[in-house]
Order: C-alpha cells, then structure tokens, then sequence
C-alpha cells in the first residue's frame, strides 16, 4: 500500500513539474556591440585573391553601438522544443586610404573610400532536453545559422594605376550553415533567478562553401513577476566563411562580441 502512494505521489508531482514548465519564451533586447572586427578579401572568379584587408584599420568601418536582438523558444513537449534568433549587425565607413589594395578584381590606392559591410543572422535549431530536473536542463541542439553579407565600396582615386578614377563594387548574398551545440540552464532561485548557457559550432565544406563557426553567450535573468523578466549577458561569434560564387571568390573573417539587455515573456 505504502509503495502505490509513493508511486501516486511521483505521479502527481511529476504532472504539476510538468505544467509549471515554461511551454514558450519571448525574449526582445538589444546588443551592445563591444567588437566587430572583419578581415576580407574579395576577387574575379578564376584570380588569385590579394592580402586581407581589415575593415576597421583600413576602411573605418564602425559598427552601431546597439542592434535589435530577438530570441525565443517553442516546446513541443518536455524535451522537444525549437528555438529562434534574429540580429542584424550594419556598419559603414569612409575614409582616405593611402595604401595598395585589391578589391573585386582592382588594385586601389590614394582613393577616398566609401563603404559598408552589413550581417543579418537568422537562426533556427531544435534543441533535445536529456537532462531536467526542477533545478538543471540540460540540452543538445542542431539547427541551421543563415548568415546574410552584404558588402560595398565606392572609391574615386588611382584604380589600376589610372588616376582620378571611380570604382564601385557591391555583392550580397546568403550562406546557410548547419550548427550542432549544447545549452544548460540553472535555477538559482525557484521561479525568480536563472542562469544559462548557449554553446554553437560548425564546420563545413560543401559545393560553394567552406564555414567555421563557434558561438558562446551566458546570460543572468530575473523574473519579477509572473511570466515577465529582464536579463543580462554576454554573447561572442567567430566567424570564418570562403564563398565562390558564378563570378567572385570571397573570404570574411568576423570577429563579434556584445553585452546583452532584454525583457522576457514566458507563458
């Protein structure tokens, strides 16, 4: 008898863990971009590429200071869920380079340069929960990182030797890359105080892709009232991406990092 009450009341208190789990999560904020660093090269399809050229030395380009983040989950069940992200990342610069470059195919020197290189990341994974108990979960993910470049200079000076010429070059294009990581949450205070991490890679080289990608945040979050919190943290991407496309080869090496500030729903 005594063993059927005890089995009755893990029932009971599995069934109320299992309601009080949060079935979804909103979470809105901003970034505050600390570092965003890029090293590049872009070519004619068929040239070799000339020597890294880094944005924030050579071109000034500077970031904004802050970006519109959006985060959030949907769980299926206790441990099925899928998870999505949203930031986009612009900066742009202009300044008198005195130097030898090469760009899309042109060798550029004492030119004004006017330019731009934009990152709009999309992300979209499932996360399968092996561990949870009411204080941990623990959690692997896959999923897709579609990242989104635009790039563009405008320059008038010494192109190709010739002086007081103008060059403008722009491309834009999408790489989506498949990403596998690991996240964990800890409860520090019962339905008030979390703290949790979120751990994302890949390598890949297919058709017109090469990718490394390793991506860590850690955030604080406090939820003062029912289903509402604000949280802070820190979020690192490490990017390197080498595309040939129909006409041009490109190399980007980015370097972002930011501190975060949000307000969450979960209900």
């Amino acid at each position: 008898m005594l063993k059927k009450y005890s089995l009755l009341l893990i029932l009971i208190i599995s069934s109320l863990y299992a309601q009080n789990t949060d079935k979804a999560k909103i979470q809105v904020g901003s970034m505050f971009v600390s570092t965003f660093e890029t090293d590049m090269q872009m070519g004619k399809k068929g040239f070799p590429l000339g020597a890294k050229i880094n944005t924030k030395d050579q071109l000034a380009l500077e970031s904004e200071t802050a970006v519109f983040r959006l985060d959030g989950y949907y769980r299926f069940t206790d441990v099925h869920s899928i998870e999505y992200s949203y930031f986009s990342v612009k900066s742009d610069g202009d300044r008198f380079v005195e130097t030898d470059f090469e760009w899309d195919g042109k060798t550029l020197s004492n030119v004004q340069a006017n330019s731009h290189f934009n990152m709009n990341i999309y992300k979209l994974n499932y996360a399968y929960s092996f561990y949870h108990n009411k204080d941990i979960e623990l959690a692997l993910t896959a999923g897709l990182h579609i990242t989104g470049l635009e790039l563009g200079l405008k320059v008038e000076g010494e192109v190709d030797g010739v002086e007081n010429e103008k060059f403008k070059s722009n491309s834009s294009f999408t790489a989506p890359l498949p990403v596998f990581g690991f996240k964990g949450e800890y409860t520090i205070i019962p339905n008030e105080l979390f703290v949790n991490y979120k751990a994302e890679y890949f390598y890949i080289k297919y058709d017109v892709y090469k990718g490394l990608f390793v991506s860590n945040m850690i955030n604080l979050e406090y939820r003062f009232m029912d289903h509402y919190g604000i949280g802070f943290g820190f979020h690192t991407n490490n990017l390197l991406l080498e595309m040939e496309t129909s006409d041009k080869k490109v190399e980007v090496e980015n370097t972002l990092s930011g501190w975060m500030a949000y307000l969450s729903y979960t209900f």
